[in-house]
C-alpha cells in the first residue's frame, strides 16, 4: 500500500500559493493601498482625486511622446501623488517632479512647468529620453530618478533609487491590471 500524499500535496500548494501572494500584498506601498482604497484617510481620498483628475493629460501626455500611460502614471504616483502643485526643496516641481533644468534640455522653460499639461508632457518626454536610451522600463525608471544614469557611487542615493523603481514598477503592474479589467468590462 502506498503512502497518501495528497495531504502533504495540499500543503504544499498553499505554501507555494499561498506565502509569495500574501508577501506580497504585505510590501504593498502607501501608495499603492491608497489607489486600491485599502487606507482611505485623508490623504488616500485626495491623491484618489487628483488621479481622476489628471489621468486623460497623463494619457494625452504619454501618447504625445509615445510611451505607456500605466508607466508615466505610476511615475507621477510616486513622484507627486497626483499632487500638481508638488515641490520639492531640492528643486523638482510639479506632477512629474521634473527638475527645470532637465526640463531646459528637452526645450520647456521653468515657468512652463508650472502648467500641469506642460509639466506631465516634459515628464513623459524625460521619460521616453531613458527608455530610448536604456532599453529597459527598470533602468528607465532607475535613470528617471538618479538624473539620467543608473548607477551612483553614493550607496544610500543608490538603494533610494531601486527602492523607487520597485515602487514605480508595482505601481506600474496595477495601472496595467486595472486596464485589462476595465477593457474587459467594455467588451460585456
Amino acid at each position: 500500500m502506498s503512502p497518501d500524499y495528497s495531504l502533504l500535496k495540499i500543503v504544499l500548494i498553499f505554501t507555494l500559493l499561498w506565502v509569495p501572494i500574501n508577501d506580497a500584498m504585505a510590501r504593498d506601498s502607501y501608495i499603492e493601498n491608497c489607489l486600491r482604497s485599502a487606507k482611505p484617510d485623508g490623504h488616500c481620498l485626495r491623491m484618489q482625486r487628483n488621479l481622476k483628475r489628471w489621468e486623460d493629460s497623463i494619457e494625452i501626455a504619454a501618447n504625445k511622446v509615445g510611451i505607456e500611460a500605466a508607466l508615466l502614471k505610476a511615475v507621477v504616483a510616486v513622484e507627486s501623488h497626483f499632487n500638481a502643485n508638488a515641490q520639492s526643496n531640492s528643486g523638482p516641481v510639479g506632477l512629474t517632479q521634473i527638475l527645470p533644468s532637465t526640463a531646459r534640455t528637452l526645450g520647456f522653460s521653468k515657468d512652463q512647468l508650472k502648467f500641469p499639461e506642460v509639466n506631465l508632457e516634459a515628464g513623459a518626454l524625460y521619460l521616453k529620453v531613458q527608455l530610448t536610451q536604456f532599453g529597459n522600463q527598470d533602468l528607465a525608471v532607475i535613470a528617471y530618478n538618479l538624473g539620467g544614469k543608473t548607477q551612483t557611487l553614493n550607496k544610500k542615493s543608490q538603494r533610494h533609487a531601486n527602492l523607487y523603481a520597485n515602487e514605480v514598477m508595482s505601481i506600474y503592474e496595477y495601472f496595467k491590471a486595472r486596464e485589462k479589467i476595465l477593457e474587459q468590462s467594455n467588451t460585456n
